[in-house]
């Protein structure tokens, strides 16, 4: 097991770029989506950091990011930078400064198709190059992360892998009890999946009728959530599997602590602080 997933393909590495600017007399009112992706060639391989990348505006959905009259914007390339040129250079010297300004020219490039006059709105600005990304975040020389096929299964994968293509190993391990999780398995790359994968491993030591129950309270919060409320599939769906769920192995009751999921009601800000 550890010596299969140890050799699993990786990305290349990522460049990254903050930028917070003044958006005084900013029209934004044109954009609907806050997250966009930007290829400057489409006859050039979606796999070229210099070619593709992407930009994610989040104060335009939460505005209690920045003060008023002020953006944040984060603009992050492919998983295709080249590591080599970098590994060559010490972080700090002239040399590396220069070819972070260079690599990361075509992000700013990007951010100038929505704001043209982006680089004079700038109030602060940093680059994040592959040596940062590998120093903060340990990812092995800067990696973006683990790299598998569209359309095919990775070694453990689950028990559908040669029916449903699974890219990402699952998150059990042959230790009895110990799971795992991260961006290295289910669902995948990006914060967002590897906070998922944490939350799919709570839900695994749980009997299935919480996971419904979780569901149909998330489909509460707002109409656009509606979807998540199984109904009468998964009023089908829980005596079918309830008698497996959770498997002995991972059973939170045996193991000796009880997992709670966590309500999607939002905390007030009392409960807020006692959890922190």
């Amino acid at each position: 097991w550890k010596e299969a997933l140890g050799k699993l393909p990786r990305h290349g590495a990522i460049m990254h770029l903050f930028i917070a600017i003044d958006a005084e007399g900013l029209d934004l009112s044109h954009i609907d989506d806050p997250a966009h992706l930007v290829v400057q060639d489409w006859g050039r391989s979606l796999q070229d950091s210099q070619n593709l990348c992407s930009f994610f505006i989040p104060s335009i959905l939460d505005k209690s990011l920045c003060p008023e009259g002020k953006h944040v914007i984060h603009v992050y390339s492919s998983g295709g930078e080249p590591y080599e040129p970098w590994e060559k250079l010490k972080p700090g010297s002239d040399e590396y400064e220069a070819y972070k300004e260079e690599r990361a020219s075509v992000l700013w490039e990007a951010v100038e198709r929505c704001i043209p006059d982006i680089r004079e709105r700038v109030e602060f600005s940093i680059i994040g190059s592959p040596l940062a990304h590998e120093a903060f975040l340990r990812r092995d020389r800067g990696t973006y992360g683990m790299a598998w096929a569209a359309g095919t299964s990775a070694p453990y994968s689950g028990l559908l892998r040669n029916i449903l293509p699974f890219p990402f190993p699952d998150l059990k391990t042959p230790v009895d009890g110990l799971l795992r999780c991260g961006d290295s398995c289910f669902p995948g790359i990006g914060t967002p999946s590897a906070a998922a994968s944490g939350a799919i491993a709570a839900n695994t030591m749980n009997h299935v009728s919480k996971h419904l129950d979780l569901l149909k309270e998330a489909s509460t919060i707002d109409p656009m959530y509606e979807f998540l409320n199984p109904g009468i599939l998964g009023d089908v769906y829980k005596p079918i599997v309830g008698g497996f769920t959770p498997s002995s192995e991972l059973d939170a009751s045996q193991i000796g602590f009880q997992t709670n999921i966590p309500s999607t009601k939002p905390a007030s800000t009392s409960e807020s602080a006692e959890q922190v």
